[in-house]
């Protein structure tokens, strides 16, 4: 399981690389509509998300049932900046996280996958759920690119 996931991992972040990496300063920081994100806005996101949930398999490889953190992202384009941030830099460090994660989690144990969290509205959660749920995160954003692309 756990070689298959980190595989659905790669290849999604791949894929999301791939895409968008394929916008340019223009395309990356054009808004179709006043409440549709640009690329760059999208990149953001998953930047911060990438953060947010690598921390999360840490603590709980670490941590016994450490509590899941969730955050709030409706307020993180003004909060944090997303007018000012160059996306370029967004993309090096979903790259880079990623890259991390991969390496970090690709000798565990299946005991080690097993490993909990507790997640305010889910209950316990494993790590193999935690990074199931990043899989989807990281495909979902890709489709948002490629409509982008498009739009």
């Amino acid at each position: 399981m756990s070689d298959e996931l980190l595989k659905t991992y790669r290849q999604n972040l791949d894929s999301f690389i791939a895409v968008a990496k394929q916008f340019d300063d223009k395309t990356a920081n054009h808004s179709v509509s006043g409440d549709q994100w640009s690329a760059a806005y999208v990149l953001h996101h998953v930047a911060d998300g990438e953060m947010h949930f690598a921390i999360r398999y840490f603590n709980c490889l670490t941590i016994e049932n450490p509590p899941v953190i969730n955050f709030n992202e409706d307020v993180y384009p003004s909060v944090l900046n997303y007018q000012g941030r160059d996306w370029r830099n967004s993309l090096a460090l979903i790259e880079s996280i990623g890259n991390l994660v991969i390496v970090a989690l690709s000798q565990l144990s299946a005991e080690q996958w097993s490993s909990t969290s507790l997640h305010s509205e889910l209950g316990t959660v494993t790590l193999t759920q935690l990074i199931s749920k990043a899989c989807e995160h990281n495909k979902a954003h890709t489709q948002q690119l490629k409509d982008l692309q498009v739009a």
